[in-house]
């Protein structure tokens, strides 16, 4: 029997353990996921270990010689006035996760350039060529990008190896069935019989020749890279070399139209053959070497700040922007640099704001077009509107977005009439000055302190976390799109490996108003937690220790509404909260939940469990009803009331269906429907959304944690007599 008990103990202990590690589990989970980097949430198999916490990092990397400036995580009132300008420089972008902090090694030493290439030996190998594409040959650096960007390094590249090969084999095929066809009925058309038979040997012979190439190519089709590398294209060249062979030299009836479809084969040996020698001839014209690798940190807020501030000393409202950079977050330092330059000229002007940010928007298409027609913009500020259009008329072809800007234009001009000038004048001037802020931001907020580097390397800039971009100096950065450059190399120092840690947490809490949710959360869960208490304590007394007609009626039809389902109400409470205009109001949020069926039968089960010796005493001494309430009766109740407020603060913290219905506004939003803000048509950002249930349900699980004696207690007292 003994023995049969301690099996029994153990047993329980055994399955305890169990379930609360279930439980626990998907917390456990959370938090975990709330630490990883993004490309650790999807993996497969899902693993508890992350990155974060290491010291070092390996970071994959494309490279890509020059960018142009885009759209991308800048605001709305920013793109509006937008002019897309060409950035210089070598260009990295990150395909694993973005680069925040640290220290980073980008490998460049012993990788080959050639600081200037003489037009004449440039012109020599122009000459050698027999095919040159439709690339621009006027400057050798320009020709290298654009042959490198198009058969390798562009968004689809020529040597995209599925695509390559199945273009090719399909022409293979193509040709191998266009001689068949010409073998069975096409050769009929020869009247020369001795040509005939060789004509008929000559396509025998080519069906062979063709089945040999096609194995030959074969093993190319099933690689480890997704392009193909130089050394399988040089080998792919030798292989398509034999398609010369396949030439017809002779000349009958069919000869002609067998050469021209022969056309469509050699068009691949041509390209294939243009980026073999364009390639050797690149590696052969590097005759100098990088002496170091580029190491670069990155620098605080503080210093971010001052380089700005030092970098737009010349700007005509450098005051204002000296105000604004010393009051806004760093990221929204343009944004509202914009927004005060705006609200000046609608000031000024008496500007309706519609007017004026549909104005900005087309003088900011008027710059791009001046500058895509290499225009000098500057000069023009002093320069009336009319001699702006009649010098861009002169120049620009038919451009949509010029015809358009500049139609809109003509029609404000007619509404604002003596004003126009003026005020085309100043936002010319903002656009140009927004611009101009908006480069001094890129290079001064985004530039990551060089540590050492080669001398001709002028800065560092990562935007985004995903595009490093490295400004050279006399040196043309195709000449670095060969070097194999796969990955960088990142360090962290103790503090910084603190700071990935919790990076998650910092950037999801800038995500969203969390601050303001965090606010709202509190402030409806302890109101409603507080008015709940009050108005139950009451109801409760009341049924336990006053007497009244139909009491037992009353209870009894209260505890029946419990059987509603709440989502039966939502309508009728949304209709009724509308009329009382309480829509997106704390009102809505609060008032109807601070009645809890309940919480009264909760609190009156356990005031009749206390004495009723303790009223009659209290009653002799001329204890009124309401004294008796707050100084006895709610004193000794102090378990079950911490139960009813820890059930009610929790209901109240979590609830989001009628807080989503209700408001329309982060103003009074709460933090569970916050949460929304990491799901989207694209998709969830879990590791951010990981952390911010994490700290959102950490008041209520610390709030459990240290009244969680009360509630137990609370529970167990509830029923007892």
């Amino acid at each position: 029997m003994t023995k049969r008990r301690k099996f029994n103990k153990t047993f329980v202990y055994i399955l305890l353990i169990f379930l609360t590690i279930v439980m626990i589990m998907p917390f456990a989970w959370m938090v975990a996921t709330s630490f990883k980097l993004p490309s650790e949430v999807n993996t497969w198999p899902p693993s508890w270990k992350t990155n974060s916490f290491a010291s070092k990092r390996e970071v994959q990397v494309d490279v890509n010689a020059g960018q142009t400036t885009s759209v991308v995580g800048i605001s709305l009132r920013e793109a509006l006035s937008f002019v897309s300008k060409k950035a210089e420089g070598l260009s990295l972008t990150v395909k694993s996760d973005p680069i925040i902090r640290g220290t980073m090694t980008i490998p460049l030493k012993s990788a080959r350039y050639s600081h200037n290439l003489e037009r004449s030996e440039f012109e020599k190998f122009l000459s050698l060529l027999d095919y040159k594409g439709s690339f621009n040959t006027s400057d050798p650096e320009l020709f290298f990008e654009e042959v490198f960007q198009f058969y390798k390094t562009g968004a689809t590249p020529y040597f995209k190896r599925d695509n390559f090969f199945e273009r090719l084999f399909r022409k293979l095929e193509f040709f191998k069935e266009y001689i068949d066809t010409l073998y069975t009925f096409g050769i009929e058309r020869i009247s020369d019989k001795s040509e005939k038979e060789r004509f008929e040997n000559f396509l025998v012979s080519n069906i062979e020749k063709l089945e040999k190439i096609q194995s030959s190519l074969e093993p190319f089709k099933a690689g480890v890279e997704l392009i193909l590398s130089d050394d399988e294209i040089s080998q792919v060249r030798d292989v398509l070399n034999s398609l010369k062979e396949l030439k017809y030299d002779g000349n009958n009836e069919i000869s002609y139209d067998y050469n021209e479809n022969l056309g469509g084969l050699l068009e691949i040996y041509n390209d294939v053959d243009l980026y073999v020698r364009t390639s050797t001839f690149f590696q052969e014209i590097q005759n100098e070497a990088v002496n170091e690798d580029i190491v670069v940190k990155n620098i605080t807020d503080k210093e971010k700040r001052a380089n700005l501030l030092e970098a737009v000393g010349d700007i005509k409202d450098y005051e204002l922007f000296v105000e604004i950079v010393n009051k806004t977050p760093i990221e929204k330092i343009v944004e509202e640099f914009s927004k005060a330059l705006d609200y000046e000229i609608i000031e000024r002007y008496g500007l309706p704001t519609s007017d004026a940010v549909s104005l900005k928007t087309l003088v900011g298409s008027l710059l791009n077009v001046m500058y895509q027609n290499n225009f000098e913009p500057e000069r023009y500020v002093d320069k009336p509107f009319d001699k702006i259009i009649e010098d861009l008329d002169s120049k620009v072809g038919f451009n949509l977005s010029y015809s358009s800007a500049r139609g809109r234009l003509l029609a404000y001009k007619e509404d604002y009439k003596e004003k126009f000038d003026k005020i085309f004048s100043d936002l010319f001037m903002v656009n140009l000055e927004l611009q101009k802020v908006r480069e001094k931001f890129d290079k001064a907020v985004y530039s990551w302190r060089i540590i050492k580097a080669p001398e001709f390397v002028n800065a560092v800039t990562i935007k985004g976390g995903k595009n490093i971009q490295i400004e050279l100096e006399n040196v043309a950065p195709v000449y670095f799109i060969d070097d194999n450059i796969k990955s960088v190399h990142i360090t962290f120092s103790p503090s910084e490996v603190f700071k990935n840690i919790f990076q998650n947490y910092v950037d999801a809490w800038n995500a969203a108003p969390f601050g303001r949710y965090y606010y709202n959360t509190v402030l409806v869960a302890v109101v409603t937690t507080v008015l709940e208490l009050i108005i139950s304590a009451l109801a409760a007394y009341a049924f336990s220790w006053m007497n009244f007609p139909g009491k037992g009626i009353l209870f009894s039809s209260f505890l029946a509404t419990m059987m509603v389902p709440g989502e039966v109400l939502l309508v009728p409470n949304f209709i009724t909260v509308s009329k009382f205009g309480w829509i997106d109001t704390y009102y809505a949020l609060i008032i109807p939940w601070i009645v809890s069926v309940f919480s009264i039968f909760l609190m009156r089960q356990h005031f009749l469990s206390l004495p009723s010796e303790l009223f009659d005493a209290a009653k002799i001494d001329g204890c009124s009803h309401w004294r008796f309430l707050w100084q006895i009766v709610a004193p000794l109740s102090k378990p079950v009331m911490i139960t009813t407020a820890l059930l009610k603060f929790v209901g109240s913290w979590n609830a989001f269906l009628w807080v989503l219905i209700v408001t329309n506004s982060p103003k009074y939003r709460t933090l569970s429907v916050g949460l929304q803000a990491f799901s989207s048509e694209v998709g969830t950002r879990y590791n951010q959304l990981m952390a911010a249930a994490t700290f959102s349900i950490l008041p209520v699980v610390l709030i459990f944690l240290f009244t969680q004696k009360y509630f137990v207690r609370g529970i167990a007292r509830t029923g007892l007599k």
